[in-house]
């Protein structure tokens, strides 16, 4: 609903990162997003086909780094096939 975006917009803007680290969380968040997503539609050999290195830098830092979202690839892999 639109009143719950509205207030998740406010929460972001009041105490989400901002400036330099705004910058660094959006790039992240949307390279975590497309790698999730070409990992499931495409697999895992694609994946790392078509992910260029910075992308491949990003993903293996969080995959080495934050167990929920190595959790979240493992279950795409596994639904995968």
């Amino acid at each position: 609903p639109g009143w719950l975006g509205e207030f998740i917009a406010f929460g972001m803007h009041r105490f989400g990162p901002k400036g330099i680290n705004f910058a660094r969380y959006s790039i992240d968040y949307h390279v975590l997003r497309n790698y999730l997503h070409v990992l499931d539609t495409w697999g895992k050999e694609r994946a790392e086909t078509v992910l260029p290195k910075y992308s491949k830098d990003i993903v293996n830092h969080y995959i080495e780094n934050d167990a929920e979202f190595a959790k979240l690839v493992s279950a795409v892999e596994v639904q995968d096939g």
